[in-house]
Parts: C-alpha cells; sequence; structure tokens
C-alpha cells in the first residue's frame, strides 16, 4: 500500500513538473513573441519616419531654383547702361553737363543756371531740347532744369538732321543712390563734357578719396557761400565743361554731382543724398509754377460801388 502511494505521489510530480515546463515554454514564446512584434513595430515606424523624410527633403531639393552665379558686370557694359541719361547743357553764357532724374527732369550744377533761362540740352545719341525753366538749391551747388517740350529741335541747329519735326524725345532716366552706402577707396566713374560738348560724354575712373568733406568756399565775385560744406572727393579726373556730370559707382547708380576741384584728380561732389528723396517734390514745384492763384481784384469791388 505504501508503495503505491508512493508510486502516486511521484507520478503527480511528475505530471505537475512536466505541466510547468510547458507553461513556462509558453511563457517565454510569448516573451519572446510580444519582442518581436515590438521590434517589427518599431522597426517599420522607423523605416516609416526614415522614408517621409528622405522625400521630404528631396522634394525641398527638387523645389529649390539652382540660379547660376552671376557673372561680374564688365565696365564697359555699365558705361553703355547709364550714358544715355547724361547730357551736354548749353547757354548763352557757358557749358555744362547733367543727367537725367526724371521724365522731364535734368540734374545739374547751380552755377550753370544761374541767371539763365534759355536752355539746350544734349541727349547722348544726338536729339536736342530747348528749355527755359530751373531751380536751384539756396544751400547746396545743385539746380534742376525741366523740359517742358519733348520735341526734338535739333532741326534748327543743323539742317537735314531731324526728319519730322515734331519728333518726341523720351529721356533715359537714371538710377540714384546714397553715399553711405559707399566707403572710402570704392570705385567710381564719371560721363561728362570736358572742356564742352567737343568732349561730349567722355568717361573717367578714379575712387572715393575722401568722405565727410566741408568744402564750403566764397564766391570772391558774388560773396555767396558755394554749398560744398558736405562733399565728398573723388580722384576721377574732371575738368570745366564737367561741372554737373553724374558720378556712377560700378553698379551703374549716380552717387552725386561734380562740381569742382582743387586739382584735376581732387575733385569735389555733391552726394545724391541731397535730392534723393525730393525728385517729385521738385517736380511739382514745376508743375505748380504752370499755375497762379487767383486774387480779388480792387476793380470788382469799384465796380460794386464799395
Amino acid at each position: 500500500m505504501r508503495r503505491a502511494v508512493e508510486l502516486a505521489t511521484m507520478t503527480v510530480v511528475i505530471i505537475i513538473s512536466v505541466l510547468c515546463v510547458f507553461a513556462g515554454h509558453s511563457a517565454i514564446k510569448n516573451y519572446v513573441n510580444q519582442k518581436n512584434e515590438k521590434i517589427k513595430y518599431w522597426s517599420e515606424a522607423a523605416s516609416k519616419y526614415q522614408s517621409e523624410t528622405l522625400k521630404l527633403y528631396f522634394d525641398k531639393e527638387k523645389s529649390k531654383v539652382i540660379k547660376p552665379k552671376s557673372k561680374p558686370v564688365a565696365l564697359v557694359d555699365v558705361i553703355q547702361r547709364v550714358k544715355p541719361g547724361v547730357v551736354h547743357i548749353e547757354c548763352p553764357q557757358w557749358q555744362c553737363s547733367g543727367f537725367v532724374v526724371g521724365p522731364n527732369l535734368i540734374a545739374t550744377v547751380r552755377h550753370g543756371v544761374e541767371g539763365v533761362e534759355d536752355f539746350i540740352i544734349t541727349t547722348d545719341d544726338g536729339h536736342k531740347l530747348h528749355a527755359t525753366r530751373a531751380v536751384s538749391s539756396k544751400e547746396h551747388d545743385t539746380a534742376f532744369i525741366y523740359v517742358d517740350d519733348l520735341t526734338c529741335v535739333r532741326q534748327k541747329f543743323e539742317k537735314g538732321s531731324c526728319e519730322d519735326e515734331s519728333h518726341k524725345v523720351k529721356l533715359h532716366v537714371l538710377k540714384l543712390g546714397s553715399i553711405a552706402e559707399c566707403q572710402l577707396g570704392q570705385k567710381v566713374f564719371t560721363v561728362g563734357s570736358p572742356y564742352g560738348k567737343i568732349n561730349f560724354n567722355s568717361v573717367t575712373l578714379g575712387i572715393i578719396s575722401g568722405l565727410d568733406r566741408d568744402w564750403d568756399m566764397t564766391d570772391p565775385w558774388t560773396g555767396e557761400k558755394y554749398g560744398w560744406e558736405v562733399a565728398f572727393t573723388t580722384s576721377s579726373p574732371g575738368h570745366p565743361g564737367n561741372s554737373g556730370c553724374p558720378v556712377f559707382t560700378m553698379d551703374g547708380k549716380v552717387r552725386g554731382i561734380l562740381v569742382g576741384g582743387f586739382s584735376p584728380v581732387l575733385i569735389s561732389v555733391m552726394p545724391s543724398d541731397l535730392f534723393l528723396s525730393d525728385i517729385d517734390k521738385i517736380e511739382l514745384m514745376f508743375k505748380l509754377d504752370e499755375y497762379q492763384k487767383e486774387v480779388q481784384a480792387d476793380v470788382v469791388a469799384e465796380a460794386w460801388g464799395d
């Protein structure tokens, strides 16, 4: 009997042991499966994220516009671009240079328009325009001529030069820039008429040799000041007849008006900043000059017996 009990007990123990082995194996298997599922999930998520990231990157790269590196513009090309906006100004007393800043507006020097109401303006392509109105700065050596009629008058001076007397001229407006954007030693060039029209639109090259110069002087004949106390200087050669011509930087912007000098290579320039934001106002001044203010005349009062 005792032997039977021991045998039964042993059998139960074996059965329980086998069941435990199977249960442990199943738990391990489930654990491993869960781990594999997690690994698979995160692997797929990472792969998807990487794929989307790469897609976004390549889409972004595809959307980029590849711009070719701009080549530096040659000086000769810049000169050809701006030269049409430079003019020669002739009046009974003298000659000077100027440049176009508006559809009908020419910038030049004050000492080139003082006491003058009759100007012949020659454009780079040979057209001639007649102007009779000018204004000048009270403080600085700058002035502006307004061309009321853009009809070419060249035929009045040169027979057979213009076939159509009613031919209209379109002025080439130049871009203005501030001297505040420039640096000492920066390259500049001028286009003007040294010694008169015989050297019309000649080019000289130099650098900005001085900034914020006070060159204010008094005219020995009139006692008036030149208004050169805010000048900058250049080494770009200038001569009589260059007065009023534009001084350009290499980007083709006018940085100032040449007004005079102590030597051919020590030239005084009035910065464009003096009128950079006033072009519209200056043009309006000429427009207003076409109208007059009406006032009540005494004759009207007398007619009513007052």
